[in-house]
């Protein structure tokens, strides 16, 4: 009789692999350097085209809160000129102390509270902010509690500030070239007085809000009937005095009867 062979499987067994083949099959897969390669590209890549648009959406996120808080800035400038007989806000103070200090501390604080980070752009990239800076660069040393009115106690003397009140808003025009008089001939305007009120832009901000730094392509301004926004070089009047700069708003031809946007 011939031998039955055993079956190479079977319910309960299978055939014992060797040791070496154990360790072949338990061994992990390696990348190769080219799959290696291959990935890294890729997440580059992905980093490439990902970095512009959070750089786009922050920029913008930004744009949006200076936005913000120039609209708050107008709106208690048209509250304390409803408190004011229609008059526009006026220290007795000129250039600069009016349009970068006494502005905010002394007319606009009982609307905008003591909380004055509204008056701090987050864009404005300057220490401690754009005003401040200029004032540095200005009178060759830095901002201190004498040059404030109505600085309160608690509070320092180089302040973050990054919006300016035009000079135009409170000096004189004369009335046959158009041109501020200058020399702080200050005159306290109406609310009336703006003849263009969705054309004339009323302060700015200090900060470089074009996409290119160093590049000036435009800038964020608020307007006396209550609305901000970003206007575009091509779209700014050149001022009435271009010796003081060609985007100089504060000599606005006609100054506050005058236009700033077309």
């Amino acid at each position: 009789m011939r031998p039955i062979a055993k079956p190479t499987h079977s319910r309960g067994w299978a055939p014992v692999a060797s040791p070496v083949q154990c360790s072949f099959m338990s061994r992990p897969r390696a990348f190769t350097l080219v799959e290696l390669l291959l990935v890294i590209s890729l997440i580059t890549l992905l980093i490439g085209m990902l970095l512009p648009a959070i750089g786009s959406s922050r920029r913008s996120a930004r744009n949006a809160i200076d936005l913000s808080n120039q609209r708050q800035i107008i709106n208690a400038v048209l509250s304390y000129s409803n408190d004011h007989d229609q008059k526009l806000p006026m220290s007795g103070r000129s250039w600069p102390h009016m349009g970068m200090l006494d502005f905010y501390e002394g007319c606009l604080r009982p609307y905008l509270g003591d909380d004055m980070t509204v008056l701090h752009c987050p864009r404005d990239v300057a220490s401690p902010g754009g005003i401040a800076n200029w004032w540095r660069a200005w009178y060759g040393t830095p901002m201190t509690a004498a040059d404030h009115k109505y600085l309160k106690a608690t509070e320092p003397g180089e302040v973050n500030y990054s919006y300016y009140w035009f000079v135009k808003m409170y000096w004189a025009v004369d009335s046959t070239t158009g041109v501020l008089q200058g020399n702080h001939i200050m005159q306290q305007f109406r609310v009336e007085s703006v003849r263009n009120p969705s054309q004339l832009m009323t302060h700015r901000c200090f900060a470089n809000h074009g996409d290119v730094e160093g590049e000036f392509s435009g800038m964020n301004g608020a307007f006396i009937d209550m609305h901000a926004e970003w206007v575009r070089r091509d779209r700014i009047i050149p001022s009435g005095a271009p010796w003081y700069g060609t985007y100089n708003l504060d000599w606005t031809l006609w100054g506050i009867a005058g236009r700033d946007v077309e």
